[in-house]
Parts: structure tokens; sequence; C-alpha cells
């Protein structure tokens, strides 16, 4: 994912492009691509953020329990990382899923009649998103 000094690879960038356009399936597959050639630490990282891809996936699709499950776990995966990692400010990104997660939660609930919710964005070196 990085060129040894710590810049992001075009495959990794167009992965996060596709997640801030809100195609999270084909962010999913897009990064599931270059997880399967990950071998080092950063593994755990991508899974959890395939995680995500999936599971806004899944809210765009209705499925909310699906949702709500990857939600859980894939952030929980990214939490055991620094707070920019692979040039990603995971902080930020993590509070932003997790209030995305609250909505679907209020939804699932009944407590709002809206489904509509602010998917977050990933912001990249250079401010690029």
């Amino acid at each position: 994912m990085t060129d040894g000094g710590g810049v992001l690879s075009d495959p990794f960038r167009d992965g996060i492009r596709l997640f801030n356009e809100e195609y999270f399936f084909e962010a999913h597959e897009h990064l599931e691509g270059l997880w399967h050639l990950e071998h080092g630490e950063g593994r755990a990282f991508l899974q959890g953020l395939i995680q995500v891809c999936a599971a806004l996936h899944h809210f765009q699709n209705g499925n909310l329990i699906g949702a709500l499950d990857l939600l859980k776990r894939g952030p929980d995966k990214m939490r055991k990382y620094p707070s920019n990692y692979m040039g990603i400010d995971s902080r930020q990104l993590l509070e932003d899923v997790d209030a995305v997660r609250i909505q679907i939660e209020r939804i699932h609930r009944g407590e709002t009649d809206s489904n509509k919710i602010v998917f977050p964005k990933i912001v990249l070196p250079g401010g690029e998103a």
C-alpha cells in the first residue's frame, strides 16, 4: 500500500475515491484486492476498512442488521492502529463511522422516520477527499 516512503499507492487511492463517491460495493471489492496482497501489519486495518465499506453498502440496500454488525466489527479492527494510518485520519473517520452507526441504530429502533444519513468521507494527504 505504500511505496516505502509512506506514499499511498494509486490502487489504494482509487479505493478511497470509490468510497468517497459512495460506491461502497466497488470500494469494498477494490480494497479487498489490495487486502489479498497485504501480508504486513496493515492487513487488519484494511480488513476493518473493507468491513466499513460493506456495512455502508448493506445500509444502501436496506440491510440494517448487516450494516450494524459490520459497523461494529470493522472499526474495532481499525482502532488498534495509530490515529493517522496509511495516510488516513483514522481518528476522524472512526468518529464519523460511529456517528453513522448511531444514526442507523436509531433508524433500526424506529426512533426516526428518516432513512437518510450523511456518509463519512476519507480525507487523504493534501486535502483530497
